[in-house]
């Protein structure tokens, strides 16, 4: 009997830090209950008293399974959008998502279990290890950096300039080590907890301070508009029906007229325009013609066909002449989403996934337009990899974000989506426009202020003028430096307590 009760005992354990991780996610957009964090302090504290690095890894992933199912639920109605027939997929892909992205939670646990003898030293090294995750999913596997711990300080917009010197992973080194005050506190350091109370705090002040000095705002409230950014509402079910495609072009021709205001250019949504421009160049050199001014160009989303067949996710800027004027091919893609790894070991799912991939694009040129200045283009999720929106060398005036969140119907997604184009805007100093074709289209001025926006689920129009991009900040010159540094500073402090424990011994 005493085994049966042992393991018992574990998986209640593990259900509870699984619980405390999904407690804990509700401090994440749109939500922003920031006292929930601190829920990471049960697993934190679980980690210290783990007798195994298979015991530790299973505390962390149990967190990480509770913080990206509760999360990350959303991306499963992807499933039933345009038909209910895929219902019963939604449980499954909501828990393989959850399960996937909490492994790097595990192994951020296990490789840091090694290391530190003293509790405090234990709690530096996994913090320095769980930072360093955060990092990876950023890349590994294609990277799917969604819902980072340090997304949190999108709350306010002071706190969220810290990320111009140390970007979305610094934030998420100073949104752990404040998710581990109570451990801290409860294991007896209560001075470093103080510490990790108010080091977020000094990072507010600083960020007021900064937005304060800035003089951006009061010359951008008198200057003209030169965008119009149109989100049509186009449900996601009714899309790519042909037989409606007239009645969706006639909506955003009516949007992009607008009021009487003739902007220099208008910009649609990701696959705005549902069909092929070799195949229906006339009826899009129509649509331009009659959607923009004499002077006037659009930038829409399309999917175009490359060369041998290859499909490509694409936007184009074509003025009212019919000109094109720039091309833009996704390069980064959505894994089962795009296109399908390892499609020729699973053909089963190919009646979910279709049977044709996406291509990724291969070259980047900026576009350009008068008045409005060079123009970075990134369609859908390319605007969640920080430090890969845009080049030293290719600077732009503007970042424009294309997206299709309809995808994910009313739901947390495209909270958390819009959050990221805003973490981009006062990570590189370059304004963002975002542009949804159910929301959420907003405008971000180089500090991440909001310049405007359409609520999800409505239609209509949001005239902007383009706000100047600011000198590049610290981290568009030096990328996740000082990321790395705050990594070393607490790697380096936890070696010097096991070294100091070591030495008195």
């Amino acid at each position: 009997m005493p085994q049966p009760n042992k393991s018992n005992k574990k998986v209640s354990s593990l259900f509870w830090h699984g619980l405390a991780g999904a407690v804990a996610s509700l401090s994440l957009p749109p939500l922003f209950l920031l006292p929930a964090i601190f829920a990471l302090s049960i697993p934190f504290l679980g980690y210290v008293q783990a007798k195994s690095r298979w015991e530790a890894a299973l505390i962390f992933g149990s967190a990480g399974f509770g913080w990206f199912l509760a999360s990350t639920y959303w991306v499963s109605n992807s499933l039933i959008v345009e038909s209910l027939s895929n219902w019963f997929l939604m449980p499954l892909m909501a828990l393989a998502l959850a399960l996937i992205l909490a492994i790097f939670w595990a192994v951020s646990a296990a490789c840091s279990w090694s290391f530190g003898r003293r509790p405090m030293a234990r709690l530096l090294w996994v913090l320095v290890f769980f930072s360093l995750g955060e990092w990876g999913r950023g890349f590994i596997a294609t990277g799917f950096p969604w819902n980072l711990t340090g997304s949190l300080f999108s709350v306010d917009l002071a706190s969220l300039q810290a990320a111009s010197i140390i970007g979305i992973y610094g934030l998420c080194v100073i949104a752990l080590a404040f998710a581990a005050v109570p451990a801290f506190w409860a294991i007896g350091y209560r001075g470093l907890a103080v510490i990790c109370v108010l080091l977020p705090l000094s990072m507010a002040m600083g960020g007021a301070v900064r937005l304060s000095n800035d003089s951006l705002s009061k010359t951008l409230s008198s200057a003209r508009p030169e965008v119009r950014l149109v989100q049509p509402a186009i449900p996601q079910a009714e899309k790519w029906d042909h037989l409606k495609r007239q009645n969706h072009l006639k909506r955003l021709i009516k949007l992009s007229k607008g009021d009487g205001i003739a902007p220099k250019l208008i910009i649609w949504p990701e696959t705005a325009f549902a069909g092929f421009p070799n195949h229906n160049a006339e009826l899009l050199e129509r649509t331009v013609r009659e959607a923009t001014p004499s002077q006037g160009t659009l930038i829409t989303g399309i999917p175009r066909l490359g060369s041998e067949r290859t499909l490509l996710n694409s936007a184009v800027m074509i003025d009212h002449g019919g000109k094109t004027k720039g091309v833009y091919d996704k390069k980064h893609l959505v894994p089962f989403g795009e296109y399908m790894p390892f499609r020729e070991w699973m053909p089963f799912l190919n009646p979910i996934v279709g049977e044709l991939d996406f291509t990724a694009g291969q070259n980047n040129g900026l576009m350009r337009q008068e008045k409005v200045g060079t123009i970075q283009l990134l369609i859908c999720y390319e605007v969640i990899f920080s430090g890969k929106v845009i080049t030293s060398t290719m600077r732009p005036d503007l970042m424009v974000n294309i997206t299709n969140d309809a995808w994910f119907g009313v739901s947390a997604g495209p909270w958390q989506h819009l959050a990221q184009a805003q973490m981009r805007a006062v990570e590189e100093g370059v304004p963002l426009f975002r542009v949804a074709n159910t929301g959420i289209t907003a405008g971000f001025d180089s500090y991440g202020r909001v310049l405007g926006l359409i609520p999800i689920g409505a239609k209509g129009i949001l005239d902007l003028a383009v706000p100047p991009a600011i000198t590049p900040t610290a981290f568009a010159r030096f990328g996740n430096l000082g990321f790395f540094c705050l990594v070393i500073l607490i790697a380096a402090t936890a070696a010097w307590l096991d070294l100091r424990r070591s030495i008195r011994q």
